[in-house]
């Protein structure tokens, strides 16, 4: 089997082929192409259907005695006195009115019924007193009656399923989470500078803060009566002072606070009856040897299978 060409003939050279219009070189090559593709096989089928429909068509001639009926008028208008030549050659320049004679285009669009109905209405009054346009009327109605019959390209059955075979689709790919420090590190990736003006602004903005930080640390150690034993006072005084300045926050808060007076009003109740105390401590000692029997039940006693939970050894 031949090779088949990667591009289709156009629908002008399928019916240059069918006219024998192509040169020898041509035409072997689109029938080589035809031989081996279906599609144009097919168009070339309904391009040669349309061409024998068209042949039958009636060829349109002029009737009998019509060259007769012309070389007599133009006799007649030789024979005419001068005075009548005279009248029609004025006439000529005087405008009158001529039936237009519609066009192929509405009298293709009359016969598909696409003439709104006063437009149809002017057509068929025409037609009744034109037996040209009546003929070419009819002309185009039996070319559209047979066009009709023509068989529609449609694609055969299980074509979209044949296309898709060869259609490669790549398998989706499986993306596992990066860890948390992974996705911190590519998020700082992209805070990080590519160019050298973003360097050079980076450093402007990194340098300003500094620059001006340093000016006035030089300035405060340069000053003849600061001195490091000053600025260790100075730093002790401030620090000894927010340090007061909490604790009497703290200590005004713990007065104030109505839950430190009920904890230290139920302490004191405690205190005043022995036996709510001794009654407390049972209660508080119950609960601890509970919860020391319920850890070494499940941490000790316990043997996990699949080592998924907490175990623990006293040997």
């Amino acid at each position: 089997m031949t090779k088949q060409p990667h591009e289709h003939p156009s629908a002008e050279r399928l019916q240059a082929l069918l006219d024998g219009q192509l040169p020898p070189e041509g035409r072997l090559r689109v029938e080589q192409h035809v031989l081996g593709c279906a599609r144009c096989a097919a168009e070339l089928t309904a391009w040669r259907a349309l061409f024998e429909e068209l042949e039958d068509l009636a060829v349109l001639a002029p009737s009998a005695g019509f060259a007769e009926r012309v070389i007599e008028g133009i006799e007649d208008q030789q024979r005419r006195p001068l005075a009548a030549r005279a009248r029609a050659a004025l006439a000529a320049f005087v405008p009158v009115r001529v039936p237009r004679h519609p066009g192929d285009d509405r009298l293709q669009d009359f016969v598909e019924g696409l003439l709104s109905p006063r437009h149809a209405a002017r057509v068929q009054a025409h037609l009744e007193t034109c037996a040209s346009c009546s003929s070419n009327t009819e002309a185009w109605r039996s070319l559209v009656f047979r066009l009709d019959g023509v068989g529609r390209f449609a694609p055969a059955e299980g074509f979209s399923d044949r296309v898709m075979a060869h259609v490669r689709v790549r398998a989706p790919t499986v993306t596992r989470a990066a860890p948390e420090w992974r996705r911190a590190l590519e998020v700082l990736g992209r805070l990080v500078p590519h160019t050298r003006q973003a360097w050079a602004a980076l450093s402007g903005i990194a340098v300003t803060p500094v620059a001006t930080l340093g000016l006035v640390l030089w300035t405060l150690v340069t000053h003849p009566t600061l001195t490091a034993g000053a600025l260790a006072s100075f730093a002790w005084w401030k620090t000894a002072e927010l340090a007061g300045a909490l604790w009497r926050s703290i200590a005004s808060a713990a007065v104030e606070s109505t839950g430190l007076f009920e904890v230290y009003s139920f302490i004191g109740s405690l205190m005043a009856s022995p036996a709510l105390l001794v009654t407390a401590f049972a209660l508080l000692s119950v609960g601890t040897l509970s919860a020391a029997w319920i850890l070494y039940r499940n941490l000790v006693l316990t043997q996990p299978t699949d080592g998924r939970y907490a175990h623990a050894s006293i040997s």
